[in-house]
């Protein structure tokens, strides 16, 4: 089986379809052969019946009068009812085996006689004085011969037909595998020259097409992810820069011994490590969600709740000694058993984030508003806020990782992840969440998660 897998499918393909018509015809010949020998058989059989017929009419006409001798080439015997035999132009062979014919039997019977084949009828004729038997036979000498050659003519032609059948099998699995060949040489074009362009996709609605048309989608993809990689890759690289670059300045001044700004570096050195925290968990997280692993199990709307009211705190702690007003609107009655696939953990962090905009967005003054609804079908989340908006230009943007509206909405401080990282949340959970300017002012943003039809099995924690 292993040196069949190393073949190709071309090669594979025309030896299973030679195995095929090998057998077929085959069985074919071999049918072919035992018809046309039933019909010797049955035609030299009735030769001899023909043969014998003259000798019964005579018996049947005059039993007592001599018998006349056979024609040419004729093989009979004729006995009487005592077993004396009247009439015999059988060869001695068939004489001496005479015991080995079965005179009860009405059909063709066959007689090994020294190294001749003999087909033998046996004829009873009954008259008043009692049965006479007529036995005729016919060398099979010259019905093998025909036999065998017409076995050799019809194996020659059915091998023939065969080698015709592989070699058809062969052109046309050639055929219909070349375009998978030029899609083959089209993709190590494009590889080693390192071009943009796609797969050539033929104007023929067929299998071929729908790969080269899925190929040509799985190449836009993998485009797509190394180009969001590279992108990533470069905005974190210039996020991190800076903070580095200020940790690396209050250590050095540190090092100068200028004790008079000691404090202030101290109090700068840490700034730059809380935000280079912040960058490295955010990044962290993204990867997790990429990955599709969330942090901890799916849970319940009832901690989706509970963990909403920490996020509150956690915000109103924030804005501690700011003119802010945060609140928390929860439906009254409801069913905290419903199932939802977000964990509570993450579903935390996505509250963080937005609250932590949202308080950037008022700049100290203002209100903040988290309502959760439960539907049939959705859980959903809506944050609002009085502060100036998004413009319309970055609504589209603003999701994008690294991507910062600056001087507007308070965001220059931001790492430009913390709405990307809601975004991957939501997705991870089959879940959407949008962005929306509010009628008079502030920002409208509405997280919906859907609820499953049968709670969902725990998944394992991961680190």
């Amino acid at each position: 089986m292993k040196s069949l897998s190393r073949l190709s499918i071309r090669a594979r393909i025309t030896m299973g379809t030679l195995l095929l018509a090998a057998l077929f015809f085959g069985a074919v010949g071999l049918v072919v052969r035992q018809q046309v020998e039933g019909l010797m058989q049955n035609a030299a059989f009735e030769v001899l019946q023909s043969d014998a017929a003259q000798f019964e009419t005579a018996i049947e006409q005059e039993p007592n009068e001599p018998r006349d001798n056979p024609g040419e080439g004729q093989l009979v015997a004729v006995f009487d009812p005592a077993g004396t035999s009247q009439v015999s132009t059988l060869p001695a062979a068939i004489t001496s085996n005479l015991a080995l014919i079965n005179r009860a039997s009405t059909g063709p019977q066959q007689l090994v006689a020294g190294e001749a084949t003999y087909l033998v009828a046996v004829e009873t004729v009954p008259t008043g004085a009692g049965n006479w038997t007529i036995i005729s036979a016919r060398n099979q000498q010259e019905s093998d011969l025909v036999l065998n050659n017409l076995t050799t003519g019809v194996t020659l032609g059915l091998g023939a037909l065969t080698l015709l059948f592989g070699a058809a099998s062969w052109l046309l699995t050639g055929a219909a595998l070349r375009p998978v060949t030029q899609l083959r040489r089209s993709a190590e074009a494009i590889v080693a020259a390192g071009a943009d362009d796609l797969l050539p996709v033929g104007p023929a609605q067929d299998e071929i097409t729908g790969l080269a048309a899925t190929l040509n989608r799985l190449i836009e993809t993998l485009r797509a992810s190394a180009a969001r990689e590279r992108q990533l890759v470069s905005d974190a690289s210039h996020e991190l820069r800076t903070p580095l670059a200020v940790l690396q300045a209050h250590l050095e001044l540190l090092r100068a011994g200028d004790r008079s700004s000691i404090d202030s570096d101290i109090l700068g050195a840490e700034r730059a490590t809380t935000r280079l925290s912040d960058l490295v968990e955010s990044l962290l997280e993204l990867s997790r969600l990429d990955a599709g692993c969330p942090t901890t199990s799916a849970t319940d709307f009832g901690a989706l709740v509970d963990e909403a009211g920490e996020a509150i705190d956690r915000a109103r702690l924030r804005a501690m000694g700011e003119d802010v007003e945060i609140e928390l609107i929860t439906p009254e009655n409801a069913d905290r058993a419903v199932p939802t696939p977000m964990p509570a953990l993450l579903y935390g962090r996505v509250l963080d984030n937005l609250l932590s905009n949202a308080l950037r967005a008022v700049d100290g003054k203002g209100r903040i508003t988290a309502t959760i609804r439960q539907e049939p079908s959705h859980i959903i989340t809506v944050i609002t806020d009085t502060g100036p908006g998004i413009e319309p230009d970055f609504l589209p943007h603003a999701f994008d990782r690294f991507s910062r509206e600056e001087n507007v909405r308070g965001t220059a401080n931001g790492s430009g992840l913390g709405l990307a990282i809601v975004a991957a949340a939501a997705e991870s959970v089959n879940g959407t969440v949008t962005l929306e300017n509010s009628a008079t002012s502030g920002l409208v943003v509405r997280l919906s998660i859907p609820v499953p039809l049968e709670r969902p099995a725990p998944l394992q924690d991961h680190p």
